[in-house]
């Protein structure tokens, strides 16, 4: 029996790599390899040697977690890297989507070593992006680097498991980066939901890791309510001049809408994937009370960056309107929280100011119909969109 340490590298070290992954697997017992592409963030790590996870349930219940004996190394630490990579148990993936081929690229000298010297070792990499199919793309992006002979060991060895991240990271207050500048807040919820089927090796003995069965049933209704709801309560609350998250859900008029609109996915998703009706009221209340959370003091800035993103059509709220549409169900609500997007107002975030230039310049119609991705045979959820941005 192997009574090492298990080792998991984690490509990534901001929030939900530092602050969820590593927190997690060092309670598990894990030894951490942290890298990230930030130099002046790793150089803290091995200055400081330590950081602190907050999980703060609530006002009344805080743990912090004080993570210690990891290893730090910028992508620039290709050697290093790689043999971290030959030797580890796990690896994780908490980037942007877009940094997947980069990051891919950083592996491959590491998985060529462990091919060599390991030709029989299984490897599992848990990809933690919000990004539907992130499976897809991440293999897209190895295959892209990699030589036709290290494709066939990737298929064969390599398991690519894609994972939901439940867990809410907020800015920490001022008085405590100040404090601990690589501090982490959070709310602490350790629910890790993983695609079980695509394990190549044994599905890892960790606290809150659950594996799953339906994982895009699952990566739909992750953002399908709780990315929904966040975003529908920022910009419906932008407009009543809210700057909290918990100051909209307050907000009896905003927190009707929001709950409105999830009541209108969640019966499209109870009939398109089977969920039970009690499971998913079960659900629905999670998503209000890890939301309902005064200590994360989190803003509806962040909940709301990137409309232009935001309302893409498969993104978290064009595509529960259309999700219920399919289903017959009218998506009024979901269509008001659209037309809030349409007129949220942040002159500091790119997207915003994209969305708002693409109405003065084409007219709304043809802006809802271009930003949301449309087609024709929409008009209805268009016009839905249109009139209620006309009302607010």
């Amino acid at each position: 029996m192997n009574t090492q340490q298990p080792t998991i590298v984690i490509l990534g070290a901001g929030r939900i790599g530092r602050g969820f992954v590593a927190d997690l697997f060092d309670a598990a017992g894990y030894r951490l390899v942290l890298v990230d592409q930030s130099a002046e963030l790793v150089a803290a790590l091995r200055a400081a040697g330590r950081y602190s996870v907050v999980c703060a349930e609530n006002a009344e219940r805080r743990h912090d977690h004080v993570i210690t004996g990891y290893d730090a190394y910028t992508t620039g630490h290709r050697d290093d890297i790689a043999r971290a990579v030959a030797t580890a148990d796990l690896l994780a993936v908490a980037v942007f989507p877009g940094d997947f081929g980069a990051v891919a690229h950083n592996l491959l000298s590491g998985l060529a070593q462990r091919r060599e010297k390991r030709p029989d070792a299984t490897l599992d990499i848990l990809l933690c992006a919000n990004l539907c199919h992130a499976a897809t793309h991440f293999r897209d992006a190895l295959d892209a680097a990699a030589t036709e002979e290290m494709r066939a060991y990737l298929d064969d060895r390599v398991g690519l498991v894609e994972s939901l991240v439940m867990r809410m990271v907020a800015d920490p207050p001022a008085a405590e980066r100040e404090r601990e500048p690589l501090l982490v807040w959070t709310n602490g919820l350790a629910q890790f939901p993983v695609d079980g089927s695509a394990f190549r090796g044994p599905l890892p003995d960790v606290p809150g890791l659950r594996s799953v069965n339906d994982m895009r049933a699952e990566e739909t209704r992750k953002l399908y309510t709780y990315n929904m709801c966040h975003a529908a309560l920022a910009y419906l609350g932008s407009l009543r001049g809210h700057d909290l998250t918990v100051d909209c859900l307050a907000d009896p008029w905003v927190r009707a809408e929001a709950e409105a609109a999830l009541d209108e996915i969640s019966r499209a998703l109870q009939a398109e994937y089977g969920f039970a009706p009690d499971e998913m009221a079960r659900w629905n209340a999670g998503v209000i009370a890890q939301t309902d959370n005064p200590t994360l003091g989190d803003r509806v800035a962040r909940h709301g960056a990137d409309p232009r993103r935001k309302l893409k059509r498969s993104d978290r709220l064009v595509g529960p309107a259309l999700l219920a549409r399919t289903h017959g169900i009218p998506p009024v609500y979901l269509a008001r929280a659209i037309a809030a997007a349409f007129r949220f107002r942040n002159p500091d975030d790119p997207g915003a100011v994209y969305v708002r230039e693409r109405v003065a310049a084409i007219g709304l119609p043809a802006a809802v119909a271009e930003v949301c991705e449309l087609t024709s045979e929409e008009d209805a959820l268009q016009a839905l969109i249109c009139e209620a941005y006309e009302t607010f």
